[in-house]
């Protein structure tokens, strides 16, 4: 009978040891119960002519990074925040937090990217294949420093044309192409996707998810959950030139739901 408990006991205690990596994985994500926040933005820059509604100062940037940072927020890589997102045990920080640009301007790397930098911060961008060595993008040799920093490059499309206009062998160019785009200047297989302008429907998304991509991101608003949020389906708020960052920095620092973030999202057209 004592040997009978004995292997009981033992076998409780494997289970248990068994367990404490996989408790102590999700121990810092269970601490954000509300979800992982991905903020959205597009110019950094002093020339606000051409879009200026999405257009942030490298100063107002500088303090929105500097506020994150003091705060005790941290940047996750993509394969974490995915991990997160399927419900596989996963280690984050107790504040963690995704930052992507759309659209591949030069200025992401001009201003954004020292910011970054000094802040130990990482970032997706989102590129769309045409815009590479284009007036006023990101050239080849920029986006490859990046990325060899830490920066990921994710797919936004070959055109940035609205995916749910197109259909057959039109999306699924816009879809695949773009990942090739990518390869040839970073080495890297692009496994993220940015609907342009935000727009997706089933078709998209069926595309999206066939091409192998690992997640897309939209432009709802809120806070990510794997319960509530769909991995081709991703929130982000999207930052503007009059975005209140002190009110929105409040709700995140409080990791309030989703439904509190809904102010921070007007109408987007990036």
């Amino acid at each position: 009978m004592q040997i009978g408990k004995k292997v009981v006991c033992h076998q409780l205690i494997c289970l248990l040891v068994g367990l404490l990596p996989v408790m102590f994985a999700n121990s810092a994500s269970a601490q954000y119960l509300n979800g992982i926040p991905v903020l959205l933005y597009h110019h950094v820059s002093e020339n606000n002519s051409d879009l200026p509604h999405l257009t942030v100062t490298p100063a107002e940037f500088a303090r929105q990074m500097d506020m994150l940072k003091k705060a005790g927020f941290e940047t996750i890589s993509p394969e974490k925040f995915v991990a997160y997102m399927r419900q596989e045990p996963v280690k984050l920080p107790d504040k963690p937090i995704l930052i992507t640009f759309d659209d591949g301007y030069e200025d992401n790397y001009l201003y954004a990217f020292p910011i970054l930098k000094q802040y130990d911060f990482r970032a997706v961008i989102f590129v769309p294949g045409v815009n590479i060595d284009k007036n006023k993008r990101l050239s080849s040799a920029q986006i490859r420093e990046m990325s060899v920093y830490g920066i990921v490059f994710g797919g936004h499309s070959v055109t940035h044309s609205d995916l749910t206009a197109l259909s057959g062998q039109e999306l699924q160019y816009e879809v695949k192409a773009v990942k090739k785009d990518l390869r040839q200047v970073t080495a890297k297989t692009s496994e993220l996707f940015s609907y342009p302008y935000g727009y997706f429907n089933l078709r998209t998304w069926e595309v999206i998810a066939a091409a192998d991509y690992q997640a897309a991101f939209t432009v709802l608003p809120g806070l990510n959950t794997p319960d509530r949020d769909n991995i081709y389906l991703l929130r982000r708020i999207p930052i503007y030139s009059t975005t209140d960052f002190n009110g929105l920095f409040r709700l995140l620092d409080t990791n309030q739901v989703k439904t509190k973030l809904l102010e921070y999202s007007p109408e987007y057209d990036g």
